[in-house]
């Protein structure tokens, strides 16, 4: 009895000994002992108000878990990113012990290193592996180097459920005992409660594995669909009336589960009509060169032409490292050669089957044909799906350090100490991405600083940006609107309201702008009073240009229902106000005159809108560019009236445009230069 309990914290001691060495040599050094923080002062920051806004819902200081208080007073803007319900408890303790949200985050992002770990290392082992290799495979799953590359990806951060929903899916698949199921299922909920992108992609690759596992029994047994069913449902049967009350009742939870989580992302899909393009979702799926890019890694990185036509190349951070990959190929020759389990096929099946599923050669790719599915439409970087990956690698790697460790000779014991070494120095050369923690208090505290003394009951902050980083600027003002307790129109998330400008600078006619878009949004387009009731509401913090009418007479943004005449354009002209640069960018203030008896609306119902165009000029007169230059109307151009636009202009060649041309347009009908409106020149070098 004392031997075996001696050889139980022997184990305990040699599987968390290898953790902390990894821990302490990683995450935690490169994060300079707490003094940076994981990730950049954008999305990391982002995630940070996200588990912040718990604590404070629990605290009773904030008013909802779904409709938080940037993008105010929109609805359901929880939907329009990720909500780590899931791994919030790891941050509310610290939240509540420490009292700070920085720290708090920290410590939510190491304790995501452990769990990760210890879920990996308890799959491996319900899968038979030995010690050493659930260690060696659990290291892999916690720290390889796509893990340090998508550390600024927060949410992506807390796995556990992926090692634990596919260990017990697979025991399901092999015994057919419903409560494996069970706890597939609560353990893939969960994870989707930590993140939708992590828990879509474990569904998909279990998705997969049921496949494989039709096909394998299809081929061994001759079953079909309909005969297997059978079998599984057979089982169900016999369990006893109570268990099986019990199961269902356990499913009928997951289910309700599942419909609350997702209950504000169908109302972000219903009421904004958020969808993802397939250009935007193609740029992002997996080429042959992902699985060989990384850019954390001084050891690896590469500037060959060979990763030269991959887009979005940050999100393709798919390279598991060198001794991983030699590991699990060593581990797939292995394990087809002499595996007689279940696990080997099913992993490494699904494997490959959701890797060229989800691969893109030569512009085509069989994830055109899903992403048309309501749930994966909505998932546009599938290259995150490598930290999902991870786990069937490990798995694979795990075969090959099985196989190491059963040879008794001195020098299979050298090369299975040189390979743990070398799996260990490999991760040991990536980059975290991390920001000083010093910075992200020094924001939020400025940030609070401008807000006056006193507010008047009902106030709704508006800060200006400051920066030229427009997300950090945001952030800086939701944070401090989060913690004084009132809603901000500023806002950063994965969608937009429409209309929004990311980047406005001062420009403070940004503030009808966001006022009108709510109110069409909300169906009250053209009630002044509920306009007025807002507009008052806002306190604008450092922008210039606000014009007092504004809180007297709402500026009008209607949407045309017809194409608009050659005359009607010709009724237009424009004048110069002045060139301006804020933050190092360059920006035109102009004014178009409407002397016509009809107003030119901002917006379209048959998406032919009207929209500023320009282009640039070199010292012989000729165009450097196409009219390929937009800026859209902020609000209509009123009959016998005129409208003031500021134009972003920082696109223009280097050293070579001295002129630039403005006209307009209404897109797919005509341009006002062609039909006599005539351009609007401006000298860049003497103005």
């Amino acid at each position: 009895m004392v031997s075996q309990y001696y050889h139980s914290i022997k184990g305990a001691a040699i599987v968390l000994g290898f953790f902390l060495l990894s821990f302490i040599a990683l995450p935690y050094a490169q994060l300079n002992h707490l003094l940076l923080m994981p990730g950049d002062i954008g999305d990391a920051r982002l995630n940070n108000y996200f588990l912040e806004n718990i604590y404070l819902f629990i605290q009773g200081s904030s008013h909802s878990l779904i409709h938080l208080n940037f993008f105010y007073p929109f609805p359901y803007v929880l939907g329009f990113s990720d909500n780590l319900f899931g791994s919030s408890p790891a941050y509310l303790i610290p939240r509540f012990l420490t009292g700070e949200p920085d720290t708090a985050f920290q410590i939510w992002f190491l304790f995501g290193y452990f769990v990760n770990y210890i879920a990996a290392y308890y799959a491996l082992r319900r899968l038979d592996f030995s010690v050493i290799a659930s260690i060696v495979g659990a290291l892999i799953f916690t720290f390889a180097l796509p893990v340090t590359a998508h550390s600024g990806h927060a949410q992506l951060h807390y796995r556990f459920g992926v090692p634990l929903s596919i260990t017990t899916f697979i025991m399901f698949l092999d015994n057919k005992d419903w409560r494996h199921f069970a706890a597939a299922m609560a353990w893939l909920v969960w994870q989707f409660y930590c993140s939708i992108y992590i828990g879509f992609f474990v569904f998909l690759l279990l998705c997969a594995m049921s496949a494989v596992y039709v096909y394998q029994d299809s081929k061994i047994n001759a079953g079909t669909l309909k005969s297997i069913l059978t079998r599984f449902i057979g089982q169900f049967y016999k369990l006893a009336r109570r268990e099986r009350i019990m199961l269902i009742l356990v499913f009928a939870v997951l289910a309700v589960l599942m419909g609350v989580l997702f209950y504000p992302y169908l109302q972000v899909s219903s009421l904004y009509h958020a969808k993802r393009r397939w250009g935007e979702i193609s740029s992002m799926l997996p080429r042959v060169q992902s699985y060989f890019l990384i850019a954390n890694s001084w050891l690896w990185t590469s500037q060959s032409g060979f990763f030269s036509g991959i887009p979005m190349q940050h999100e393709h951070q798919m390279f598991i490292g060198a001794v991983p990959m030699l590991l699990a190929i060593s581990g797939f020759v292995i394990g087809r050669r002499q595996s007689a389990g279940l696990a080997f096929p099913l992993i490494s099946g699904s494997l490959v089957l959701v890797v060229l599923m989800t691969l893109y050669v030569g512009g085509f790719s069989l994830w055109y044909v899903l992403s048309k599915l309501p749930l994966a439409s909505a998932i546009r970087a599938m290259s995150r799906i490598i930290l999902v990956f991870l786990f069937p690698v490990a798995f694979l790697s795990a075969v090959t350090i099985d196989k190491l460790s059963m040879q008794v000779t001195l020098a299979w014991k050298i090369l299975l100490f040189a390979v743990v070494s070398a799996l260990l120095f490999e991760f040991s050369v990536s980059h975290l991405s991390s920001s000083p923690k010093a910075e992200w208090r020094d924001r939020v505290a400025a940030s609070m600083h401008r807000i006056p003394a006193t507010l008047p009951d009902g106030a709704i902050l508006f800060h200006a940006q400051q920066s030229g980083l427009f997300y950090a600027d945001e952030l800086d003002a939701m944070w401090a609107a989060l913690l004084k307790g009132v809603p901000t129109l500023n806002g950063y998330s994965g969608i937009y309201p429409k209309h929004y400008s990311v980047e406005y600078e001062d420009n403070c006619v940004e503030v009808p702008v966001r006022i009108l878009s709510y109110l069409k949004f909300s169906g009250q387009q053209g009630n002044e009073e509920a306009y007025l009731k807002l507009i008052k509401r806002v306190v604008p913090i450092g922008f210039s240009g606000c014009n007092p009418d504004w809180l007297v007479h709402p500026l009008a943004r209607t949407a045309a229902e017809r194409e608009y005449t050659a005359e009607e354009f010709q009724k237009l002209s424009y004048e110069y106000i002045g060139h301006v640069k804020v933050f190092g960018k360059e920006y035109v203030d102009l004014k178009i005159i409407n002397n016509g008896n009809t107003v030119i609306s901002a917006d379209s119902k048959i998406d032919k809108t009207v929209n500023l165009a320009w282009r640039f000029i070199d010292a012989e007169g000729k165009p450097l560019s196409d009219w390929n230059n937009r800026k859209n109307l902020p609000f209509d151009i009123p009959a016998n009236g005129n409208l003031k636009i500021r134009m972003p202009i920082d696109t223009k060649p280097a050293g070579q445009a001295v002129k630039l041309q403005v006209s307009i347009v209404q897109e797919s009908v005509f341009w006002g230069h062609d039909i006599g409106v005539k351009p609007l020149v401006i000298d860049l070098v003497s103005d």
